[in-house]
């Protein structure tokens, strides 16, 4: 049933990549037919953000705090990761000698964006380095003290699969008084995280991967109450409160002034665009959550781990290594050339077995990401593969 909503599938003998790209599902056209059709027919006073927002927003956020077990209040929409993290660090109002800790192994856009943000706001960047393609909590403990701001990292890191102890690493981090900021990407959707039970401040996961929204723009923001109360936005006109209860009977008002004082909306709203929203980003990510919540995000963790399970037992069987255990990611160590596991991943593409080959920091593998759409048929396809591959 559910392989029949990813017309995709039919393109491969076997797709698991959804760490580089997820699929989409057919149930996305419906609700992005919906919106057009109303735009392009006019209907609905499609000219009014109050009825855009109601119609299109309000539901992708009701989807979006399902999902993660939290307010509506305290999840927005992003412009897939970086712009939702941006958004948030852009709030923040650091002090100089500040410090900011990471780790070495990240994906390159948080890097480039934690760079630039501690230049400017003259922070110290503390970049904790890996032990063998992996990060031990004391490792991160003894970077943090009373003058860290933040620790931004990935809670699943994209070329090993490391999983990271949110809510240890949120305690340590509390202590001295820091944010705990949470890039998701590789992580929601594909397994459980609640980010008020973890103790995460801030979190952001772009849509195109575990989310099912690919080429779309999508991400999701998530903010604690008790860090939205402390942030200060740059406002625009749309992430203020409406003067009278809605936007529309505002606009003819002739006694209006342009530069009278606005209250900040509510919410992760308070960090939204302020401008006119993506709603046909909102109406295409709606579908693509809808399903995730349909399945339940305890019954994908469980496939997930249980094909990720599959790969690792049989590749360790075969005398190979893997990085962790802890995700659905599943990056195996052949002890392979870097060029003769490209080989091997080409060899695998024209079997129609899609999966990735990664590397950082000298640390490399073929990567293998099952996900919802993924069964033990397709996990035996990529393992015979491999293994015949190996063997030539």
């Amino acid at each position: 049933m559910i392989k029949s909503l990813f017309p995709a599938l039919k393109r491969f003998k076997a797709y698991l990549n959804t760490a580089s790209l997820g699929l989409m599902p057919s149930t996305v056209l419906q609700r992005a037919n919906e919106l057009l059709a109303d735009v392009v027919s006019f209907n609905g006073e499609v000219n009014s953000v109050d009825y855009m927002d109601e119609t299109f927003m309000v539901p992708l956020l009701k989807e979006a705090a399902k999902l993660m077990k939290v307010g509506e209040e305290n999840v927005g929409l992003s412009i897939q990761t970086t712009e939702g993290l941006r958004r948030i660090l852009l709030s923040l109002r650091p002090s100089k000698g500040q410090n900011i800790v990471s780790l070495d192994t990240e994906f390159p856009t948080l890097p480039a964006l934690l760079k630039s943000y501690a230049k400017k706001h003259g922070l110290e960047l503390r970049v904790v380095k890996n032990r063998n393609g992996l990060h031990p909590l004391e490792d991160l403990e003894s970077a943090i003290d009373d003058e860290t701001l933040a620790v931004v990292l990935s809670s699943v890191n994209w070329v090993t699969g490391e999983r990271i102890n949110l809510g240890e690493l949120s305690k340590v981090a509390h202590e001295h008084g820091a944010y705990l900021i949470v890039d998701a990407v590789q992580h929601l959707g594909s397994l459980r995280l609640y980010p008020e039970k973890e103790g995460v401040d801030a979190l952001v996961a772009g849509g195109e991967k575990w989310l099912l929204s690919p080429d779309t723009g999508a991400g999701l923001v998530y903010v604690s109450s008790e860090m939205l109360e402390e942030l200060e936005p740059i406002t625009g006109l749309l992430n203020l409160e409406p003067p009278l209860g809605e936007w529309g009977p505002w606009w003819g008002l002739p006694e209006k002034d342009p530069w009278a004082d606005f209250k900040l909306a509510s919410g992760v709203r308070r960090l939204d665009f302020g401008g006119g929203p993506p709603y046909l980003v909102a109406a295409a990510f709606r579908a693509s959550l809808e399903l995730i919540n349909e399945v339940g995000i305890g019954e994908i963790e469980r496939n997930n781990l249980k094909l990720a399970g599959r790969i690792r037992d049989e590749v360790i069987s075969a005398g190979l290594e893997v990085f962790s255990g802890d995700s659905a990611i599943v990056t195996i160590k052949t002890d392979l050339s870097y060029e003769m596991e490209e080989e091997i991943c080409r060899l695998l593409a024209e079997m129609g077995v899609a999966v990735s080959h990664r590397g950082v920091l000298g640390h490399y593998g073929i990567r293998a990401s099952p996900h919802l759409y993924n069964t033990m048929d397709d996990v035996e396809v990529f393992l015979e593969g491999l293994l015949k591959a190996l063997s030539t």
